[in-house]
């Protein structure tokens, strides 16, 4: 007969109460709830009327929060707490991990006994998390690694560029810098045109909805001196091997081989324990890490993009990482590359 089980059984439903949070965590971000009340306190009613939700659906979501400590309620006014404000400031990691790859998880199971199955992902949410992220840790890294260049960029193309924070940010940083994004995701262009016209750099940032290699083999004439491939390449080498990364990096080398390349990529150290025991690899990478044995992508080494370059005839002008008071792990790596005269 089972004896004082209450204390494993709380401890053991950890990761369901976790689960549960991280996913109304989002949708709290996603539905407009968090920005209405971060604004102001507002009652159930108004709230609902203005974000056309269901009254009393919405209740019962805000006493989940509630009890989370992340809603606080005075009367018949709720408002937010400070450990939801701090959330708020990481929303974006939500938006990728929970609202990109939920159906991911979800799917794993399934993918574990079908061979060549993969799991499906929300490409468009991935991308505009993925670009919130970088705000922090890839955009720096960027702007550090165009300081070895030898002369500062006037043309930059950034391939994959989800919603074009990136692109913008740099933009704003400087002035006499045009900008070229091709993201294959809809929805992330349609992100991009928004934020591009509120910061008014219509005239300077451009994004084309196109398939990468589409847009490389297409016979547009504009002349990048500084692209960007962050967390791209990774993506070709699962859906086309080796080789076919191989050819593309080429083709684009040749295309364009006076220019500077930016690569940006995660080293997949999954089996390091030392390094796996960080608290950003158990809180970040891993689950990262698990995503992308399911997603038709393919992590590899700091070695193994080393060695690639070299076949691909191109230079490690300069190697960087983010600033160690964001990610001190050194797992996302930035190269900065030109092609071997």
């Amino acid at each position: 007969m089972l004896k004082n089980i209450e204390q494993d059984l709380i401890t053991a439903l950890q990761p369901i109460r976790q689960m549960t949070l991280a996913i109304c965590v989002n949708h709290f971000f996603e539905t407009g709830i968090y920005r209405k009340l971060e604004k102001e306190a507002t009652d159930a009613a108004s709230m609902a009327k203005s974000l056309n939700l269901e009254q009393n659906r919405l209740v019962g979501f805000l006493n989940y929060l509630q009890n989370e400590n992340l809603v606080a309620k005075d009367g018949d006014l709720y408002s937010v707490t400070a450990q939801a404000q701090q959330l708020a400031t990481y929303s974006a990691w939500y938006t990728m991990l929970v609202g990109g790859y939920t159906q991911t998880f979800v799917q794993i199971g399934d993918c574990l006994k079908g061979e060549g199955k993969w799991a499906t992902r929300d490409v468009g949410k991935v991308g505009i998390g993925s670009c919130g992220i970088s705000h922090y840790d890839a955009i720096p890294l960027t702007k550090r690694l165009m300081g070895h260049m030898d002369a500062p960029p006037k043309n930059l193309l950034d391939l994959g560029c989800g919603n074009a924070m990136y692109l913008v940010e740099f933009c704003k940083t400087m002035p006499g810098l045009t900008a070229y994004g091709v993201e294959p995701s809809k929805d992330a262009c349609v992100s991009a045109e928004k934020i591009i016209d509120q910061e008014g750099l219509s005239n300077r940032v451009k994004v084309i909805n196109k398939n990468v290699r589409d847009f490389i083999n297409s016979d547009h004439r504009w002349e990048p001196d500084v692209m960007v491939l962050g967390f791209i390449l990774h993506e070709i080498l699962g859906q086309e091997d080796e080789a076919g990364l191989i050819d593309f990096l080429k083709t684009v080398t040749n295309r364009y081989p006076k220019m500077n390349l930016i690569v940006i990529e995660v080293d997949n150290q999954i089996n390091n324990p030392t390094i796996m025991e960080h608290g950003l690899s158990k809180a970040y990478y891993n689950p990262y890490y698990l995503i992308h044995e399911f997603t038709e992508q393919q992590l590899t080494t700091d070695q193994w993009w080393r060695e690639l370059f070299a076949k691909c005839e191109l230079d490690i002008v300069h190697q960087d990482y983010p600033d160690n008071e964001v990610d001190s792990t050194r797992l996302e790596i930035g190269y900065l590359l030109k092609r071997r005269a």
